[in-house]
């Protein structure tokens, strides 16, 4: 069965499935509705937890055996899975299928995984869960969405706000969901239920730009704004220019890689297979880049992370942190007038 994000409180209240399968690419959505499925697990006698993490290497021989074992503290156990490529393959497609073709009704399985597509979702293997369990993803909240978000979720501790102080949370923590619940915890410990402006003004600085990842991330999807934006609160916040220069210079390496096989007529799935690039996510960045990007602006990019990485060493003249503003221009292809 199918659930809304909002629907799945009620639904537990009224009973527990043999499986619930979380599904998105929003950490702390993922995480939340992942703790509502544990914590009705605990009420309903589901003592033990058992995780298993799903890579490369795993063998899914384990998991039909943990499913089958006697519980060692309790009579009842929640199975939880996380498998963060979000493909099982042929054996986990096979074992996931054999686990809920005959539940075991001591036994409470909770999938998390990334947002999957309609092909997944047409598999033998996901088809078999969706009939005998739930099935909730979620979506990114969008940067126009947010404060809409973010008033529900104070609404949750009685607090409210008017939309000036709402608009302005969304843009201290510019899309971040976790920075903006952290934010709105330390809101609440203020004692006052109507939040003003002047309270997220002094409250709340840019909570969700410290994230090397993040300025990455906009790089690849060619959002110069927020680059650069990101990579100013980085310098102010006095870190070293190699950090986010490493993550830059290794998500621009795969991104050549992606170029170079695909431009030989590799098929462009197969090349992220083939780069061991699993996550959806990041899948969809670096096809987006590179259908942005020439081949020519990758290697020029790879080109000023040599010098960048010369600077900070050192052994070039130069200021790390404005080759890194060049750096994120050249990937977001941004046209500088003179």
């Amino acid at each position: 069965m199918r659930l809304k994000p909002e629907q799945l409180g009620q639904h537990l209240q009224q009973g527990l499935k043999p499986l619930y399968i979380v599904s998105g690419d929003e950490p702390l959505l993922s995480q939340e509705l992942a703790d509502q499925v544990r914590a009705a697990a605990r009420h309903h006698g589901f003592d033990e937890r058992e995780v298993h993490h799903v890579d490369a290497k795993f063998d899914w021989g384990t998991l039909l055996e943990a499913a089958n074992a006697l519980s060692l503290f309790s009579s009842r156990k929640l199975i939880e899975i996380q498998l963060p490529s979000g493909k099982p393959g042929d054996k986990g497609g096979k074992a996931l299928s054999a686990l809920m073709a005959q539940p075991n009704p001591d036994n409470l399985v909770l999938l998390v995984l990334p947002k999957i597509d309609k092909k997944a979702q047409s598999s033998k293997w996901f088809k078999t869960l969706d009939k005998a369990g739930a099935f909730i993803a979620h979506w990114p909240i969008e940067r126009a969405q947010l404060p809409a978000w973010i008033a529900q979720r104070m609404r949750g501790y009685q607090l409210t706000a008017d939309r000036e102080a709402l608009d302005l949370l969304a843009d201290r923590t510019d899309g971040n969901l976790l920075a903006a619940a952290q934010e709105i915890e330390k809101l609440r410990m203020l004692g006052n239920p109507q939040i003003t402006l002047h309270d997220i003004e002094n409250s709340v600085g840019d909570a969700s730009r410290y994230d090397v990842f993040a300025l990455s991330e906009s790089a690849l999807k060619g959002d110069g704004v927020r680059s650069l934006h990101i990579l100013a609160v980085l310098q102010a916040e006095g870190l070293h220019a190699l950090q986010p220069l490493a993550i830059l210079a290794n998500d621009i390496r795969l991104l050549l890689s992606f170029s170079q096989l695909t431009d030989n007529g590799l098929p462009a799935d197969k090349a992220l297979q083939q780069l061991k690039v699993f996550w959806p996510k990041k899948q969809n960045q670096i096809k987006g880049a590179a259908r942005r990007l020439s081949l020519q602006d990758v290697q020029q990019s790879l080109t000023l992370c040599k010098q960048i990485d010369f600077a900070c060493k050192g052994l070039l003249q130069d200021d790390p942190w404005r080759l890194l503003s060049q750096l994120l221009i050249k990937l977001c292809g941004i046209s500088i007038c003179a």
